[in-house]
């Protein structure tokens, strides 16, 4: 059986290239991206992170408006958090219960509906760039566990070893969040992605919003594009990314209100502190929207009149 596996890996990375570069993109003016680095407790004001993500927007603003691909900015935008050191994905990832890492990230390309992602990996180095091989590369949308991890580093995704992850040498990691990314180019496609570490206390092998499209991260031409923080459990029962876009595409609200709505349902069948969390979503527009129901979210945004902005509780700057 195990030579079997092999051979069926082999095979699937002789059949397949790697991602082709997106054609440019510079039909119109208008372009946005907008970013979140997970949720934040009142008082904390996490100034490191904010400052990154301001200079990050700058050089991302900048590729966008010379022709930059969504799809592209998100995987490149998401694999600088990843590699930070800042935030709950790739390196900083936290520990679950059992005291490893295991990281999940999806990604979703609004023109095509194509997207890819990875759950449950132990020693991928950018998880954002698996789930990117997975949309590009297989006739799968899903990989997980480890033998989803031999399929994707197949394919070429970077594996490192345990102790690259911060939180596997560090008992007591700094408060930090996933991270996502909602992107409109000047084509007028939207893409979007996550990543994440989970949380805490998550047995292992459990798997939240973050990888489930629909869920975690949603886009879909002419409508949105969006990406989750918070707690998975309920943004997965309540398919929260994909509520929006149904709010907007069949019911005419607009992204404010959609992205409202789903905030508020979730904090409702809540008890308090479960059903909590926040998101980012940007429209066919580039319209924003970031509603949360924690003390706070950390954000950044940037269009092609905006400057860099970042916050974490009303205030952005």
């Amino acid at each position: 059986m195990r030579e079997l596996i092999g051979s069926a890996l082999a095979s699937l990375a002789l059949a397949t290239t790697g991602a082709t570069a997106s054609e440019q993109c510079d039909t119109n003016e208008k372009f946005g991206i907008i970013i979140h680095g997970g949720t934040a407790k009142a008082g904390n004001i996490p100034e490191e992170r904010l400052v990154f993500m301001r200079t990050l927007l700058a050089g991302m603003k900048a590729d966008l408006a010379a022709g930059a691909a969504a799809i592209d900015i998100v995987e490149d935008t998401i694999v600088k958090m990843e590699d930070s050191g800042l935030f709950n994905a790739g390196k900083a990832a936290i520990n679950n219960a059992g005291g490893f890492v295991e990281t999940d990230a999806s990604i979703m390309d609004g023109k095509t509906l194509e997207a890819g992602s990875v759950g449950s990996m132990q020693f991928i180095k950018n998880p954002i760039q698996a789930a990117r091989m997975v949309m590009d590369r297989t006739r799968h949308v899903m990989m997980v566990g480890n033998r989803g991890e031999n399929a994707v580093t197949a394919l070429g995704a970077e594996t490192v070893e345990p102790e690259y992850f911060i939180n596997n040498i560090d008992d007591q990691p700094k408060e930090h969040g996933t991270v996502g990314a909602a992107v409109l180019d000047r084509c007028g496609d939207l893409a979007a992605g996550t990543s994440t570490g989970g949380y805490g206390a998550k047995i292992p092998g459990r798997v939240g919003d973050s990888p489930v499209i629909g869920a975690g991260t949603y886009a879909k031409n002419g409508i949105m594009a969006a990406s989750a923080t918070g707690h998975g459990e309920f943004f997965i029962r309540f398919t929260a990314a994909r509520s929006i876009a149904a709010r907007m595409e069949y019911g005419g609200e607009d992204i404010s209100d959609a992205a409202q709505a789903v905030i508020d349902e979730m904090y409702a069948a809540g008890d308090g502190a479960s059903g909590r969390g926040g998101l980012i979503a940007i429209d066919a527009d580039g319209n924003f929207a970031m509603p949360f129901s924690t003390d706070g979210m950390v954000r950044a945004l940037a269009n092609n009149t905006q400057a860099p902005v970042a916050g974490a509780f009303a205030l952005m700057e």
